[in-house]
Order: structure tokens, then sequence, then C-alpha cells
């Protein structure tokens, strides 16, 4: 008992620093580009992203105005820097791809310098212009990452030439449920949007790559592993909702339920999304012959 009685203020100590201590993050990629059709491996040079928000720490998430089981705190603070966090996601997401992924070297810019090599085929840099996660009585997350790709040549002399740029921005919000937040849900959630983000931004470089240089990434862009060949003449169109098992309607045609994969003719669509006890979402879409186009509809309850 007396042994108990020491032990008693370092659990406590361990306890309360567990619950106040900065988030770790685990990123899984989710969905992952398929680059099994490329003519070559392509070397990616990732420069770190930058972190554009103000007024902000550099590891600052955002508040926490409910409970949550483990964070006695009033904010979420990460236990890195978020532009650090960020640029190991998106070499994560471009690793699990198939690429090859380099960091910038040290000068001076010597072939194998830092072991890494001089040469790349791309050279992405990129902001985060906004990552925030609020928990409320409904959670808000919005995540924004503006990206550049130039073709590479070498580290020291890039071409210049810009294969892609542009800003992606996701925003979400949701209930946490009934057993509330924890370290692990909101980790969780984090991962969830920025690999949407990520993914979609990896998305648009990709095609670009494969508009320019036919010998860089096959045109059927971003694909779950094992998705078949699009077929000539064709787009795909790839449906997903939250909840899953929505029926989905092009004009007035059922094709089946949430997610959906479906191969039809370039046009633009009208096309209703209906789930049980939930408001029907109405979307119209352009397909694109020889290119998947995704969609991602989140439906609100009545």
């Amino acid at each position: 008992m007396r042994t108990l009685r020491y032990f008693l203020p370092l659990i406590f100590f361990l306890f309360v620093t567990g619950c106040i201590g900065p988030l770790k993050v685990d990123y899984k990629p989710g969905q992952i580009p398929d680059t099994s059709k490329a003519k070559k491996p392509l070397t990616i040079l990732l420069k770190p992203y930058m972190d554009s928000r103000t007024g902000v720490d550099p590891k600052y998430v955002g508040k926490i105005n409910s409970t949550v089981s483990d964070i006695h705190d009033d904010k979420i603070v990460l236990d890195r820097d978020v532009a650090a966090f960020v640029t190991e996601a998106v070499k994560t997401h471009l690793t699990s791809a198939g690429f090859n992924v380099t960091n910038p070297p040290s000068p001076p810019f010597t072939k194998g310098g830092n072991g890494e090599g001089d040469a790349a085929d791309i050279i992405i840099s990129g902001e985060v212009k906004k990552f925030r996660l609020d928990i409320g009585g409904r959670d808000e997350i919005e995540i924004e990452l503006a990206t550049r790709a130039i073709k590479g040549g070498s580290t020291s002399s890039p071409s210049g030439k810009v294969i892609w740029e542009g800003v992606i921005t996701e925003k979400d919000d949701r209930y946490a449920g009934v057993f509330g937040n924890s370290r692990k849900s909101i980790g969780a959630y984090i991962s969830k949007t920025l690999s949407r983000a990520i993914n979609k931004t990896i998305a648009e470089i990709n095609i670009n790559i494969a508009k320019g240089d036919s010998s860089a990434l096959p045109q059927n862009e971003l694909k779950p592993a094992g998705e078949t060949h699009i077929p000539e003449g064709s787009g795909r169109l790839f449906i997903t909702t939250e909840p899953a098992r929505a029926k989905i309607y092009i004009g007035d045609v059922y094709y089946g339920l949430s997610p959906l994969s479906i191969d039809i003719e370039p046009a633009v669509y009208d096309m209703a999304i209906r789930l049980e006890g939930f408001k029907e979402k109405r979307e119209k879409v352009a397909v694109r012959k020889g290119q998947r186009t995704e969609l991602e509809i989140k439906m609100e309850r009545e």
C-alpha cells in the first residue's frame, strides 16, 4: 500500500502529461495512384511545404470547445510544425504510389552529394494556406494546399516549365457521435481530410504530366489498385458517398449503389443521389474521354 502511495503521483503526472501533450497524427494515404503503366519510374524532388498561415503557432491546428476524453487542453497542437507534417504526408503518399521521392540536397549541388542524387523528373513545392480543425458540437475541418509542380532536369538547374499549379481545398464537418472525440479519432479525421487533399493534388499533377509527356504516366489518371483499363471511347465515373450505399441515378436510369465505378460515353450528365433518411443530392458532372472523373458526395440528413 505504501509503495502504491509513492507511485500514485507519478501515475497522475504521466496521465496529465499524456492528456495535455501535443498530438501525434499517424498519416495514412488512403487511395493510392496507380503508376504501374509508366514507361519509366519518375523521380520527384519534394521541397518542404511552407506555412503561409498568419498569426498562429506553426504547430497550432485549432480550438477544443467540447470534451475530448484524453486531451485536457483548449487547443489542438501537433507534435511538429504543420508544414513539416504536410511535407512528410505528401512524401508518404507519393512514395506509396511508386514514385522515387528525394529531398533537396544541401549546396553545392553535386550529383549524389547528399546521397540523394541531383537529377529529378519533377520538382514539387507548395504552401499550407489553411489547416484548421475546431472541435465542438460539430467538428469543422478545413485544409487548403497550394502546390506547384515543374518539369525537372536537375535540382540546381530545373527547366522551369510548369506542369501544374493550383490550390486544393478540403472542407468537412461531422458529429463526433455518442462516444465523443479522442486523440485517435481526431488524428484519423486530420489524416483522412489531408489524404483527400493530397490525392486530388497528385491527380491534377498526373493529368497534366500525361498531357505534356506521354512517356511519363498513363492518361487514365488516379485510380484504386486493381482498377481496369478504361475502354476506348469511354470515360470513367467513380462516385463515393458518405454514408455509402446511396442509390445513383443518371438521368432517370438507376446505375447502382455507391461506391460505384462506371464506364460511359463522354458527355455532361445530370445525376441524382438518393439515400433513405437523407436529402436528395443533384449534381451535374462532365465525363471526359479516356479520363477518370471522381465525385465525392456528403449526404445531409433530412
